[in-house]
């Protein structure tokens, strides 16, 4: 008899052990989100469908640090930042502080915790500093993004991020919170200037009276995401989107048009491919609008205090997507500026357009020769590098399409 009681507890003992945890993004967590950190980075999906999976006994560290404590309806010690341990399903637990093994929905913060910036010793492009963008727990610093960032202009060159097959299953319901700048702006008033006041007013003061012949109900300026906020899989990432080193100015009617086209198409490209990508969003050039003489003024929203213009408008948005594993990349590049005719933006074409009338790219469903939405065009990136020289090097040895 006693063998037998011995028998079974081992049996239970061995099953429990064998249950796992399994969390979708799309239904397991809840807002507003702690950051959470697994095995030293950033929690990530587990799959290619927004799984997270994870063995019994593995541990999750959740961090509202800097926003109060954790909430769940358990707890029975507070705590900024906590473990809790897999239970099996959906549920953990730490007797050090939850009174029950408790469900993961219903780990939440008071409010979203803070995403900051931090200016590394890493150079990029013209020896601008990298700045990564994440957040800080413990005293560590757990990046998302990193940036290259023109100190003298003040402009943002490329953010520097992942996608993968998981991030088209991003979490949903995400409240989307105000840009920060930390202090990478100095003493420039940076939300000023981004506000959709400012941003006229920036304009108005280049082109004097013609400026109602640009800033309409349907055009106008608008902030620019670079790394878009969906392409990031959680709240936590999600929301550190929203940082002006991954901002730069932008038409509405570009942002919302085939900018966004092309960055939910290739979401959900990858996905479907498969791909592993790095992705280098960024800007070049200057727009230009002309003003009431006829004369061609450059666009930028800020003069410093030695009188040099600062913060551009992007004449081009591109997107360069390389997939490291096969060493394929291609570059998808946007004028922003609504304002050129055709003639004149298929003049600013540089490169051979790879993407137009090629079943390669049916995946894209964009209009590239709208001038509303954005012309659009795409290269290799070979013939990339001859026009934007501040992309970093890496080997390239076929067309991702």
């Amino acid at each position: 008899m006693f063998q037998r009681a011995f028998m079974l507890i081992l049996c239970a003992l061995n099953l429990q052990n064998g249950q796992k945890c399994r969390l979708n993004t799309r239904m397991d967590f809840g807002e507003p989100l702690p950051v959470i950190i697994r095995d030293g980075k950033l929690l990530e999906p587990t799959d290619n469908y927004g799984n997270v999976e994870m063995n019994y006994g593995d541990t999750l560290t959740l961090s509202c640090e800097g926003m109060g404590n954790i909430k769940h309806p358990n707890v029975h010690r507070p705590l900024s930042v906590a473990t809790i341990t897999c239970e099996g399903g959906d549920t953990f637990k730490n007797d050090d502080w939850l009174n029950a093994p408790s469900r993961f929905f219903l780990f939440r913060c008071s409010a979203s915790p803070q995403h900051r910036s931090r200016r590394t010793e890493r150079l990029c492009y013209d020896s601008n500093p990298i700045i990564e963008v994440g957040y800080a727990v413990n005293n560590d610093f757990y990046p998302l993004y990193e940036s290259c960032f023109n100190e003298a202009a003040l402009n943002v060159l490329y953010s520097k991020y992942t996608q993968k097959p998981y991030n088209a299953l991003y979490q949903t319901k995400i409240v989307r919170p105000y840009f920060i700048a930390d202090d990478q702006f100095g003493y420039i008033p940076i939300d000023t200037l981004f506000s959709p006041r400012g941003l006229k007013s920036a304009v108005a003061r280049l082109v004097g009276p013609a400026i109602d012949n640009y800033v309409t109900q349907t055009q106008f300026l608008s902030r620019g995401h670079l790394a878009a906020k969906t392409d990031f899989v959680f709240a936590f990432g999600e929301r550190a989107t929203f940082h002006y080193v991954n901002c730069a100015p932008q038409w509405v009617g570009f942002n919302g048009g085939n900018w966004n086209t092309l960055e939910v198409d290739l979401r959900n490209h990858v996905h479907v491919a498969g791909y592993n990508t790095i992705i280098y969003t960024g800007t070049f050039g200057i727009s230009h609008l002309q003003d009431s003489f006829g004369h061609k003024i450059d666009l930028y929203l800020h003069t410093d205090k030695n009188n040099n213009p600062v913060i551009p408008v992007p004449l081009f948005y591109y997107k360069v997507v390389y997939e490291t594993e096969r060493k394929c990349g291609i570059a998808f590049v946007g004028i922003n500026n609504p304002y050129v005719t055709s003639e004149e933006a298929h003049q600013m074409f540089f490169c051979e357009d790879l993407c137009r009338r090629n079943r390669d790219f049916s995946w894209l469903t964009w209009s590239p020769d709208s001038s509303s939405e954005g012309y659009t065009f795409c290269c290799t990136i070979p013939d990339f590098r001859k026009t934007v020289p501040h992309l970093p090097t890496f080997d390239v040895d076929c067309v991702l399409t």
